[in-house]
């Protein structure tokens, strides 16, 4: 069964109603997203999972549409929560475990990724402009409308409190999210012909909805073949559903619990991406996400803050720059709560040549 692009797109009204969509219904919609995705490739699919709340709802709700043959195909990257890879393994029916690999089939590491093309800060959109404004080859049309926007407004202008990055003495990036993420599916996709499920809600930011107001849940052609059957899901269904079907979830999550109001949330962990990812550490009230590390995960706190000379990522070089607390001084409730204005860095080093961190 075939269903045209065109007719999968959305306009604002019917995003904003799909969203709000009855329990009942929003699960039927998903459950038939799911089946016509299956149809549609001859059963040649598999879900991107990665040991996460949004994934293991998907997986379940694969698994009750179509069957424990649809492969859960996990990207051990080496930087989950080490409770994420082992929970990810216990994935229920086939499972496929991939890594992200070079040309020559050599696995690679984060520390490789930011030493070749720069940190993950701010986000991905901030990321890519101050790397194609520190190092781009651009025309002065474009790279004026990076830095003060156009006529139509400021909407794609680097916002000013970022600037200070364009000086700092370490590269920036958004690639390694592509490297270390999307590339192992890609291969994955292109040895086996498969096309993909994925855990995409609408809790994970303004870019994510754009695109899917646009394409709807199935996108059945273009560069981004795929299925994000959750689409138009909150963080409250997820976890309506998992508690309603009595779904195991990582550790790492801790419990869900409800509010007075009848909201429900988690009592651990709140996200679970990439350990070492500095995206979004600004946004977060103390302790951060640096800070619980040192606390739970010595060993990978002392990694990635370990100077790149010593073999470590030297992210305590690059937060120190960007006034954002790293420190925890091993006292339960006892973190560094000094914590600088982001964007108005005092000092200014300046910055090596070539590619270093």
């Amino acid at each position: 069964m075939y269903v045209l692009e065109d007719d999968l797109k959305l306009n604002a009204w019917q995003f904003s109603q799909r969203k709000y969509l009855d329990w009942e219904t929003k699960l039927r919609l998903t459950k038939t997203r799911i089946r016509e995705w299956d149809q549609n490739w001859d059963g040649q699919v598999y879900v991107s999972y990665s040991g996460g709340l949004d994934s293991t709802v998907l997986l379940h709700l694969v698994r009750e549409t179509v069957g424990e043959e649809v492969p859960a195909v996990f990207s051990n990257t080496g930087l989950e929560f080490p409770e994420i890879t082992q929970f990810a393994r216990k994935a229920s029916g086939a499972y496929e475990e991939i890594a992200p690999r070079n040309r020559q089939g050599k696995r690679i590491a984060m520390r490789d990724v930011i030493l070749e093309e720069g940190y993950p800060l701010v986000s991905k959109e901030t990321a890519c402009k101050l790397r194609k404004l520190r190092n781009g080859n651009l025309s002065r049309r474009y790279r004026n409308y990076l830095l003060n926007g156009d006529e139509r407004g400021k909407f794609g202008m680097l916002p000013k409190k970022w600037r200070f990055l364009l000086e700092a003495p370490f590269e920036i990036s958004e690639k390694c999210c592509e490297v270390m993420k999307k590339k192992p599916f890609q291969q994955y996709a292109k040895r086996t012909g498969r096309v993909p499920y994925i855990g995409t809600t609408q809790d994970e930011g303004f870019r994510r909805e754009r695109l899917y107001s646009k394409t709807g849940c199935n996108v059945y052609e273009g560069s981004s073949v795929k299925s994000q059957p959750l689409g138009f899901w909150t963080k409250q269904d997820v976890l309506r559903y998992v508690v309603e079907h009595d779904l195991e979830i990582c550790p790492v999550y801790g419990d869900i619990r409800r509010n007075e109001d009848g909201t429900y949330y988690l009592t651990g962990e709140q996200r679970t991406g990439c350990m070492f990812c500095a995206f979004g550490v600004h946004l977060e009230d103390g302790p951060n996400r640096f800070q619980k590390m040192a606390r739970q995960y010595p060993e990978q706190y002392s990694f990635c803050m370990k100077p790149v000379l010593e073999g470590g990522l030297g992210m305590a070089e690059v937060l120190e720059y960007m006034g954002i607390p790293w420190r925890w001084d091993g006292k339960e409730g006892s973190y560094d709560r000094c914590k600088t204005d982001v964007g108005t860095k005092g000092s200014r080093r300046e910055k090596p040549a070539g590619k270093a961190a």
